[in-house]
């Protein structure tokens, strides 16, 4: 891939990766993602979850810990349905959801609020909150006059589908999750608007159906969405909601007015690639007109092998 354009003054950039990799044929096109992103101009780079398919074990945890590890910027992470919710399935060990869970934040998290990646980057932890305690990996953080936070939401319908085994402790996951992310973006939104910022960064795993809501496929979302419209039209400055799930590259408004059905005009989705094509966006930022100057996508070629 040719190398990443120098930055405009007065921006900055970040990078964003999800869905990936999956298959052991996609671990050499991951490795080019790394070595690019180490070559760009990055404050940060952020995975939106899915770290695997299969299997859920340890050692796989272990290793895309190990590869992320080999990014010199800071690695932020939000995690995704297929490394614990969706574990259960026989393909990925037949693990049970909330075991994988609670060994992904002790892999992933190990050191609350700092990031991990070849540069440390201090970040504020919703698990510093004792109503919260268990959310080590909802993060926040404020960088060029715009916030940024992540919130534990997946995919699998933000991991509320059944299966064989699920028991009411699987549902009180789902509940109390939900209520932490929700908190937490009232927080995000709270601070950035008492604060005078100039825009709201938000990162999820989980595709919301933002086109579709409240579709009954995405129940489990309808009331985190609806709220996500009231916050977006009551702050004046620009919001980017960041998510994976769907494994397509977009980069739209999708998020409407419920009672006028235009869409909000401070609003913008980026969703990124997702297996089989593996690549990374960099997101460069405006600092000085507090705007989203660029969505630029780095794909790396499905020829590549290793």
């Amino acid at each position: 891939m040719p190398a990443t354009a120098p930055l405009p003054p007065g921006s900055f950039a970040f990078g964003v990766f999800g869905d990936g990799p999956y298959r052991a044929w996609e671990m050499g096109r991951f490795q080019r993602v790394l070595e690019d992103a180490n070559q760009a101009d990055l404050q940060w780079f952020l995975h939106v979850g899915d770290i695997l398919w299969y299997p859920c074990s340890n050692e796989v945890f272990g290793d895309r810990f190990y590869r992320l590890n080999q990014l010199r910027h800071p690695v932020i992470y939000t995690p995704g349905d297929n490394e614990w919710a969706d574990c259960h399935e026989a393909i990925a060990g037949r693990y049970q959801p909330l075991d994988r869970l609670q060994h992904l934040r002790a892999r992933f998290f190990p050191n609350p609020g700092t990031s991990f990646g070849g540069r440390a980057m201090v970040v504020t932890t919703q698990g510093q909150d004792s109503a919260f305690s268990a959310f080590v990996e909802n993060v926040r953080w404020q960088f060029g006059g715009f916030l940024f936070a992540t919130m534990h939401m997946v995919g699998s319908g933000n991991a509320s589908r059944p299966f064989e085994g699920r028991t009411a402790a699987d549902d009180a996951e789902v509940a109390a999750r939900t209520r932490a992310a929700m908190a937490w973006m009232e927080e995000t939104f709270r601070i950035a608007q008492s604060e005078g910022l100039k825009g709201v960064v938000l990162a999820i795993h989980g595709d919301p159906g933002l086109e579709d809501y409240p579709a009954e496929v995405y129940a489990s979302y309808t009331t985190w969405v609806q709220r996500l419209e009231e916050l977006v039209k009551g702050f004046e400055g620009q919001v980017l909601l960041i998510h994976g799930d769907s494994h397509e590259l977009l980069t739209d408004h999708p998020l409407r007015d419920r009672v006028t059905g235009q869409p909000l005009s401070n609003f913008t989705r980026l969703e990124t690639y997702g297996s089989p094509d593996i690549g990374w966006v960099r997101v460069v930022v405006d600092s000085v007109a507090g705007r989203f100057a660029a969505f630029e996508p780095r794909l790396v070629s499905r020829w590549v092998l290793w």
